[in-house]
């Protein structure tokens, strides 16, 4: 698993804090993870349930919060952080070389949802280890076993439920990137941006409480990074904010649509030079979301067959020790 036996758990709270109320579920998410990995050490930030006495929408002062974070990196071989929020960026000012190198050396798994997509995504940059974007206080029976065959490294399958596009011939593979759309877009959009090889990679997002004019600019963002020229695919999650209740459906349904129409030229160039991008939306990604939520592995491996069965790993499978 990952070259490591989880042998402690740390629950940070590197931006919004828990209310009170939610004491319990993480009480809940404790025992159902000690039924995965066994008797581990659990460790609780001393931020969860706090609020900074100036800004009250994160935790705690910047430095208090890196300060957690720097120890769970070395001490943790499990890193969840128990709520995404406006804040988990302002970590990464505090991160340094020295960090990257005992991230490496460790291979600590880590595992968050929303706004933590911008640290998921630069740690799994800087150092090549996979992250698991999942709201972690929503692991529950239906997402159980698929979680501990995720970090015991085994593959776990989901099922999509509309191609945008013409599905693959066969199948496409690759790594997964993304999570919260539009902090991705604000992954990118700096100074001195990541370098990827599209070529490589599978973008996943999600989003909520965006409509059509907010979507057109986070796709026109991807487009001037030349994401759409090269990426192997897109999977497309819930855009909106879920319920039950009320015109879910009917924005969800606009929002693919418009996705598929922004992206038209590109669809068409890319298949005319024998490159198609294909693209698939799922049902079980995303904001307020509980039916078979999926995890994804930021950093590890996917296949997605044309029959719309998404397959991940941890890691890229190996045959004679070398990657297939």
């Amino acid at each position: 698993m990952n070259g490591v036996q989880i042998r402690k758990v740390s629950f940070i709270a590197p931006s919004t804090c828990l209310p009170l109320c939610e004491k319990s579920l993480v009480n809940k998410t404790i025992r159902r993870l000690k039924k995965i990995l066994g008797q581990v050490d659990i460790e609780l930030s001393p931020h969860l349930f706090s609020s900074d006495h100036l800004i009250d929408h994160v935790t705690a002062s910047l430095e208090d919060r890196a300060e957690v974070f720097k120890q769970a990196i070395r001490e943790a071989d499990l890193i969840i952080s128990v709520a995404g929020g406006t804040g988990a960026e302002d970590i990464l000012f505090k991160i340094d070389q020295k960090d990257y190198q005992v991230i490496k050396k460790r291979k600590p798994i880590f595992m968050g949802f929303s706004d933590f997509t911008f640290l998921l995504n630069d740690i799994h940059y800087h150092t090549r280890i996979p992250a698991v974007y999942f709201p972690t206080l929503r692991l529950g029976p239906g997402n159980f076993k698929k979680m501990a065959s995720l970090l015991f490294d085994e593959p776990v399958t989901y099922h999509g439920m509309l191609w945008l596009t013409r599905p693959p011939k066969r199948r496409l593979s690759g790594v997964p990137l993304g999570g919260n759309l539009s902090t991705f877009v604000n992954y990118l959009n700096r100074k001195n941006p990541p370098t990827y090889n599209w070529k490589r990679y599978v973008l996943f997002f999600e989003d909520v409480q965006i409509d059509v004019e907010d979507l057109h600019r986070l796709l026109a963002a991807l487009r001037r990074h030349k994401v759409f020229n090269e990426i192997r695919g897109l999977v497309l999650g819930s855009l909106t904010y879920y319920s039950k209740n009320g015109n879910y459906r009917m924005i969800q349904r606009e929002h693919l649509r418009f996705v598929r129409n922004y992206l038209r030229d590109i669809i068409k160039k890319r298949e005319a030079r024998g490159n198609p991008l294909p693209i698939l939306a799922v049902s079980n990604f995303g904001h307020n979301l509980s039916d078979d939520l999926m995890a994804v592995p930021i950093g590890g491996h996917v296949i997605i067959d044309r029959h719309k069965n998404i397959t991940f790993r941890l890691h890229r499978p190996r045959k004679n020790g070398r990657k297939i």
